[in-house]
């Protein structure tokens, strides 16, 4: 059974990528969309021998960006909590509750209103920022508890809250609206300018998190273990930390805050397939990118206006956090 589901959740993406670029108020068949992309790859098609000029432009200029950036970001989002869970040994810590999105989100809104440099490197910075303040005040005798680094990353999160509302009083009153819904989590500017310009990071993070994913087993053993089997603790400790801190933050840099994706998806998993961290991280990738582009669609099909996907995903994850919190009071992390 386990077998069963673990090949569905790899084989996901690829349906759901094809079903979330029919859908819209402009209705594509999939035959078609099959085709178009076929045209565009090769110069031929297999359904139609004519090719809509319309379904052309809408699927290439709009729907195709945001459902490949939807994924990215789900993706990305997903494999940062599971490598945050894995390395802090805490089942309730992701981007989110670490104060890291909120982080993220500051530097970019800075880096777009008045920094010139590029939105991934200020988000990338004020991300790192967040996490360890974080970290750093929840420690307490070399050690963290649950409780204590949830209340340090509401404690950031509020911080980088309020810096991001003293930028809002700052900024251009032209950019200002545009600034509030980025904030929420939206993927309405999503384009192919965006998507080339988080590649670059989100491909190292997923690479570093992909190629040493056997080392998180070994650091949840703990430091004297991992010492004795020959993985040095604090290095990869480090190293997973400044992975998941690239992915979330080249998330947050094109979605603005999207919160709990990171949160959920790893817990399904672990429960689902044990704590083996080999199996985690690919599979969270696939289920992360599937989830959010789902979520984008109703969100943006819903009704007859886009709500931003930042909103659903905290209405679908806050009972799921609250559980959490509930079993993690109790000493449970199954």
């Amino acid at each position: 059974m386990k077998k069963d589901i673990e090949k569905l959740i790899y084989f996901l993406p690829i349906p759901v990528f094809l079903i979330t670029l029919c859908i819209g108020s402009y209705h594509i068949p999939i035959a078609k969309v099959i085709d178009l992309m076929l045209y565009k790859i090769s110069g031929y098609t297999f359904f139609h021998s004519v090719i809509d000029t319309n379904s052309l432009n809408v699927l290439l200029e709009i729907r195709l960006p945001r459902v490949i950036l939807s994924m990215l970001v789900g993706a990305s989002l997903s494999v940062s909590g599971t490598s945050f869970q894995a390395v802090l040994k805490n089942p309730i810590v992701e981007p989110y509750t670490l104060g890291l999105s909120s982080g993220a989100a500051f530097g970019a809104a800075l880096a777009l209103s008045f920094l010139n440099i590029p939105v991934q490197i200020s988000a990338f910075i004020f991300a790192i920022m967040g996490v360890a303040i974080c970290y750093m005040a929840a420690m307490k005798d070399g050690d963290t508890s649950v409780v204590s680094l949830v209340l340090s990353g509401v404690v950031i999160s509020a911080l980088f809250t309020a810096l991001l509302s003293i930028l809002q009083i700052m900024i251009d009153p032209l950019k200002l609206q545009g600034l509030v819904y980025w904030i929420m989590g939206s993927l309405h500017t999503s384009s192919w300018e965006k998507v080339a310009s988080v590649l670059p990071y989100m491909v190292i993070g997923f690479l570093l998190t992909y190629v040493f994913r056997w080392k998180l087993n070994i650091l949840a053993l703990g430091g004297r273990d991992s010492v004795i089997l020959g993985v040095n603790p604090k290095k990869y400790k480090m190293l997973y930390i400044l992975a998941a801190t690239l992915l979330a933050a080249a998330a947050v840099s094109v979605s603005g805050i999207i919160s709990l994706v990171g949160l959920m998806i790893p817990r399904v998993l672990r429960i689902l397939f044990g704590p083996d961290n080999r199996k985690l991280i690919p599979l969270s990738f696939c289920l992360g990118a599937s989830y959010l582009a789902i979520v984008d669609c109703f969100s943006r099909n819903l009704f007859s206006f886009e709500i931003p996907i930042g909103i659903f995903t905290t209405i679908l994850g806050a009972p799921y956090f609250i559980v959490l919190i509930r079993r993690s009071k109790a000493g449970v992390w199954q």
